[in-house]
C-alpha cells in the first residue's frame, strides 16, 4: 500500500516488469507518470495487485481471471511471453482451499494456458513447503512440481543452488519482525532461459517499506536481456 511514497524505491531497481500486490488502484497513475505503463487488479481499490512495465513492453489482458488473484497476462516485446502474476489469498472456509490451494486449482484447470509462448509466474504465493503438511495435495510442493511439468523452474533456488523450504534469504518478516522471516515469494521462469542474476532484498534497506522484501531477477532470453 503507500506506492506513492515507495515508489522511488521501486524504480531505483529499474526494472523491465513489476509485480506488486497491496497497492491501490491509484498506482498505475503514480507509475504511469514515471514512464510505465501498468494494469492493476482487485476488489477493493485500495488493496489489489498491479503490474506494471517500461516503455520496452506492452501488458494486455487476453483471458479472464483464473482466481483471485491468479491473473493471465501477455507481454509484448523484443521477446513475448506469458505472465502469471500472483497474489494468493483467503477464498473461502476450507482452509485447503485458501493461499496456495486457489494457485492448485487454477493451474489444474488452466492447463492449456502453458503449451503455447513461454511463461513466467510471478508474485508472492503466501507459500513454502515448510507448510505442506497442513495442505495434503493442494501444497506448495505439489505447485512446484505442476511447474516443473510445464518446464518451468524456481529462478532463487536454481540460482542460488537451494532447496525449496530451505531459504536462506527471505522474502516477508512477519508483522516485520526481523526474527519471524520466511521465503514466501516465487518468480518461475522457462528452464531454457539464462539466469543472470537473482537478488533478495534485505530487511534494513526495504524493512521501513513494507514487510515484503524485492525478489529480483535478471534473465538472458536467446541473447536478449
Amino acid at each position: 500500500m503507500a506506492l506513492a511514497r515507495k515508489a522511488p524505491s521501486l524504480l531505483a531497481l529499474n526494472p523491465d516488469i513489476a509485480v506488486v500486490q497491496e497497492c491501490s488502484n491509484k498506482s498505475v497513475d503514480v507509475l504511469c507518470n514515471q514512464g510505465f505503463s501498468g494494469l492493476w487488479f482487485g476488489g477493493n481499490p485500495n488493496k489489489g495487485v498491479g503490474v506494471f512495465c517500461n516503455k520496452k513492453l506492452t501488458l494486455r489482458v487476453e483471458h479472464a481471471l483464473f482466481g483471485k488473484w491468479v491473473i493471465p497476462l501477455r507481454v509484448h516485446g523484443r521477446v513475448d511471453f506469458d505472465l502469471l502474476a500472483i497474489w494468493a489469498c483467503p477464498v473461502g472456509t476450507k482452509r485447503a482451499d485458501n493461499y496456495i490451494g486457489e494457485v492448485h486449482r487454477c493451474i489444474m484447470e488452466h492447463g492449456h494456458w502453458f503449451g503455447g509462448s513461454p511463461a513466467v509466474v510471478a508474485g508472492d504465493f503466501n507459500s513454502n513447503s515448510i507448510w505442506d503438511q497442513s495442505r495434503p495435495g493442494k501444497n506448495h510442493t505439489e505447485v512446484v512440481r505442476l511447474f516443473a511439468s510445464y518446464g518451468l523452474i524456481s529462478a532463487y533456488h536454481t540460482h542460488c543452488g537451494e532447496k525449496q523450504g530451505a531459504e536462506t534469504r527471505p522474502t516477508y518478516y512477519f508483522y516485520r519482525h526481523p526474527d519471524k522471516p520466511f521465503h514466501i515469494d516465487h518468480v518461475f521462469v522457462p528452464k531454457a532461459w539464462r539466469l543472470r542474476s537473482v537478488e533478495v532484498g534485505s530487511f534494513q534497506k526495504w524493512g521501513h517499506l513494507s514487510d515484503h522484501v524485492p525478489l529480483v531477477v535478471d534473465v538472458v532470453i536467446n541473447g536478449t536481456r
